[in-house]
């Protein structure tokens, strides 16, 4: 593979005469070796205008192929006015050799220029800010990946002291290198040492594209372990007792700050060394996490300050967990030096397979309004839109009188006699879920000073995060899951939005799931029925999970979630669920080979999932409408008839599939919009709606057109949305009628288009129409109780079935889930029944089931209540397909 570099001097490679300078592109060449072809046409003085003029791009540009790396950094040399490069240019060249790269099917890879020692006073500030929201601009617009390399080296350098950072520059005293016989004083431009820190980091973040095979190669059971709770005694049974019953997989450390950091500055980390040993002793991988919601007393003694504010003003007490808010300075400072020291064991124990940073963000808080965020707040707003001119004119602030004269006036959302301004409150919900990946990055960021073990985080769907841009920066995307028996879709709904989550990446790991039952001192859960979390880590390794792991393998004496299953009590003994445990253990080790020799496949068909939509589902629900039961739903009904699925967001590939639905995407971009019609052009199938494309991204209604870009594509009028919320509304599709649900909209169609489902007067509520080579249908809204629809099931299986992938295999009655994987020979099928009673599944073809040998003739078969087979087909036309 290629990796070819764009950028200035502190990219460049030198000739012996500038010795020993040396800028990070020449030492990715070491750092890489044989692994890629390193080509670097970074020159020292260029500027984004000058390597375009002079050639450099074009010479570059000749040399990308399918597949090659392109990275980009520029900033330096457009900073200096004598250069005459504004920021407009420095974006609009960018974003022409970004596309210019893409057209020829390179990846382009964009950089935040890095930092310099300290700025013209001697002061170790950021001196190039003004270019790194531009760079996030781009990337997230161009959906390319971004490397920080301006934080990284921020805090690199931070890490190393004013003084000490020095050895990463060219400083040097007078006759100390023949080729500077005056010495050098230079806080740009690297020497060997500072070159290598930079293109180390480079070569991890590039080990994505540059990987030969899975992140992990083999597939990992377990549970998450408390050592700071028990006692060793206690502990070493534990440890001994997983490796008993087949865990080779154990999770820990996420909440014990205080253990490792019992007084301000003073590290004790024997304790974590004491369990990883013990764990490597008994043949157990570990995930390392670091536990950074749980900042101790001492901290919230010394720094009350750091306490979230609530919306009604009152500051949250030390306790439980999260109660610090994660923008302020004084608890980033002391995270990150925690999170360094406990990154620093990996490097000592090859057991740790992985570090998670911090525990579920935004699990227990949500919004904080302390003063730190709103002096954030008003920095992030006049860089999200430049001047308050623009955001008065985006938000729409003449209603009521609402407008600003500066950035300093706009307040933060709290009390008020009626509702905020709906763009006040989406910006403010963007600002806290952009300033926590901020953190998580940052915690990143500490962890690869030390080491490249993959990193990842346990988030879930109930937190208001922007998880594409929090995993875009981590390794392999982590979740936790705890869905009840009789919702099993929601299970299968996180194994296919994880696996997705990031673009170069199809494995995720199960950090959290129950053994039996979820609870805490609020809330006591019915357990699970026999079998289920059997089917659960069936199914889920079948869907590309490489971990399946257990919240928590001994049940808790104290704290608020006593009531929480486990795999033994706390005194000892085995838990309700604990057979099932067992039973899956043995099932892990019996999947292993076939998990191993084979490869997920993905299905043809995609379900889109935002977490734009859902945060503005938090401000606009109209008091119906939950946008995780919206999903969950809807996607229910199309697992429940046996089509597969790839749950991805906005800004995933789009290219292999055959069908993509999109609903309740309430903001297209104009991005988003290239790609859906990229797509249909293509050939593809376009199931919108409803709501998709009904705001702007401010959440507000669109100017020209109700359905706003989407609209305006597809030349539809009329455009009316209203509630039909405890009212009799039916839909009419093919002779049956269904009421509708919610929110619907209404629209008239140009020519061309076929009526679907019309309402009661005969309005259109869904329509059709051929385009290009590919099809579009827009769907207004959707019949209640939407899993017992027959209008609804009709429509899937006219519309969305056909393109099944498994179709011409087999077919599958309500309860049976599957996924598909394949080797070089086979087609192998994994079913499990999800359901408390057998249910059917049709054969097409005869085949084997791999784990029992047992031979199924065509027909119809019945799987019991959670059971499950592997079936292998032979790789021959069309089950080939």
């Amino acid at each position: 593979m290629k990796v070819l570099l764009a950028g200035d001097s502190t990219v460049a490679t030198y000739s012996q005469e500038f010795a020993p300078m040396m800028g990070w592109g020449e030492a990715l060449v070491a750092q890489l070796g044989d692994t890629a072809e390193v080509i670097n046409f970074a020159k020292p003085g260029s500027t984004t205008r000058s390597f375009m003029e002079e050639g450099l791009f074009e010479q570059l540009l000749e040399k990308v192929d399918e597949d090659a790396l392109v990275l980009f950094q520029f900033g330096h040399n457009d900073q200096n006015p004598a250069n005459g490069v504004k920021l407009n240019e420095y974006y609009l060249r960018l974003q022409r050799m970004i596309a210019e790269v893409r057209v020829k099917k390179g990846q382009p890879i964009l950089c935040t220029p890095v930092e310099r020692r300290v700025n013209g006073n001697g002061r170790a500030v950021q001196t190039l800010e003004a270019f790194l929201p531009i760079c996030r601009r781009l990337a997230e617009e161009a959906e390319i990946p971004l490397l920080d390399l301006n934080r990284y080296t921020f805090y690199l350098y931070r890490e190393y002291g004013l003084e000490g950072a020095k050895q990463l520059f060219m400083w040097l005293g007078r006759g100390e290198q023949a080729t500077y016989p005056m010495g050098s004083m230079d806080d740009t431009h690297f020497r060997e040492k500072g070159a290598h820190e930079i293109a180390r980091y480079v070569k991890i973040r590039l080990q994505e594209f540059l990987r030969q095979g899975p992140l992990f190669k083999k597939h990992y059971y377990g549970a998450c372990m408390y050592p700071e709770v028990w006692s060793w005694e206690i502990f070493e049974q534990d440890v001994v007792h997983m490796q008993e019953i087949g865990m080779n997989f154990a999770r820990f450390g996420e909440f014990a700050w205080k253990t490792i950091e019992p007084e301000e500055g003073r590290f004790d980390l024997s304790l974590f060394e004491r369990a990883l040993e013990t764990f490597q002793k008994h043949e157990i991988d570990v995930c390392l996490c670091i536990p950074t919601p749980t900042p101790p007393r001492w901290f919230t003694r010394k720094y009350p300050r750091a306490l979230i504010k609530n919306a009604d003003g009152t500051v949250m007490v030390h306790g439980s967990r999260q109660h610090v808010c994660t923008n302020n300075e004084d608890f980033r400072r002391y995270a990150y030096r925690m999170t360094r020291k406990v990154a620093s064991l990996a490097e000592k124990y090859p057991n740790v397979i992985a570090i998670q940073l911090d525990n579920e963000f935004k699990c227990h808080v949500d919004l904080c309004y302390c003063d730190t965020c709103r002096t954030r707040w008003h920095k992030h707003l006049e860089e999200a839109y430049g001047t308050v001119d623009n955001l008065n004119q985006l938000w729409g602030t003449q209603v009521w009188s609402e407008a600003y004269d500066c950035f300093e006036d706009i307040v933060l959302p709290t009390r008020t006699p009626f509702l905020h301004n709906s763009s006040l409150m989406n910006a403010f919900r963007k600002f806290t879920a952009l300033t926590l990946n901020e953190f998580a990055h940052d915690l990143g960021h500490f962890v690869r000073m030390e080491t490249a073990v993959p990193i990842t985080h346990n988030s879930a769907f109930g937190f208001n995060l922007m998880n594409d841009h929090l995993f875009a920066d981590l390794d392999v995307a982590g979740f936790d899951t705890y869905p009840s028996a009789d919702n099993y879709p929601a299970f299968l709904l996180n194994v296919d939005r994880w696996r997705n989550v990031r673009k170069h990446s199809n494995e995720s790991l199960l950090l959290e799931t129950t053994t039996a039952h979820t609870g805490h001192l609020e809330n006591h859960v019915t357990p699970h029925p026999t079998g289920f979390i059997t089917a659960e880590m069936f199914i889920g390794y079948a869907g590309n999970l490489k971990s399946f792991s257990y919240w928590h393998f001994r049940s808790h004496r104290h704290g608020g979630e006593q009531p929480h299953s486990a795999v033994v009590t706390a005194w000892g003994e085995p838990d309700l669920g604990y057979d099932d445990v067992v039973r899956s253990g043995k099932l892990a080790q019996e999947m292993q080979p076939h998990l191993v020799e084979s490869e997920y496949r993905k299905a043809k068909i995609a379900f889109m999932y935002s977490d734009h939509a859902k945060r503005f589902f938090t401000i606009d629900h109209g008091g119906c409408q939950d946008h995780r039961e919206l999903v969950t739903d809807y996607y229910s009904s199309l697992i429940k008839v046996g089509i597969r699925l790839e749950v991805i967001q906005e800004n995933s590939d789009y290219t292999g599939y055959e069908v993509l639905i999109v609903p309740f995407v309430r903001w297209i971009s104009a991005t988003v919009l290239e790609k859906l019609q990229a797509f249909v052009a293509g050939g593809g199938k376009l199931i919108l709606g409803p709501m998709t494309g009904d705001r702007t991204e401010e959440l507000a209604w669109p100017d020209r057109n109700g359905l706003d870009r989407i609209g305006e594509w597809l030349e539809f009028s009329g455009v009316r949305q209203f509630s039909v919320k405890n009212h009799a509304y039916p839909g009419t599709y093919q002779g049956m009628q269904g009421n509708m649900d919610r929110l619907v909209t209404t629209f008239r169609c140009p020519k061309g288009w076929e009526p679907l489902i019309s309402g009661p007067d005969g309005e259109t509520l869904a329509a059709k129409m051929t385009l290009e080579n590919g099809e579009i249908i827009y769907l207004g809204g959707l019949p209640q109780e939407l899993n017992g629809s027959t209008l609804w099931k009709s429509f899937i299986l006219d519309e969305i079935n056909p393109y099944e992938t498994d179709r011409h295999l087999l077919s599958v009655s309500e309860g049976i889930v599957k996924y598909r994987r394949e080797t070089a020979d086979q087609v192998q099928l994994y079913l499990t029944n999800m359901t408390r009673t057998e249910s059917e599944f049709t054969l097409l073809q005869e085949t084997t089931d791999l784990l029992t040998g047992k031979l199924y003739a065509t027909g119809n078969h019945l799987l019991d209540s959670y059971s499950y087979v592997i079936l292998a087909f032979p790789k021959t036309g069309e089950s080939d397909q």
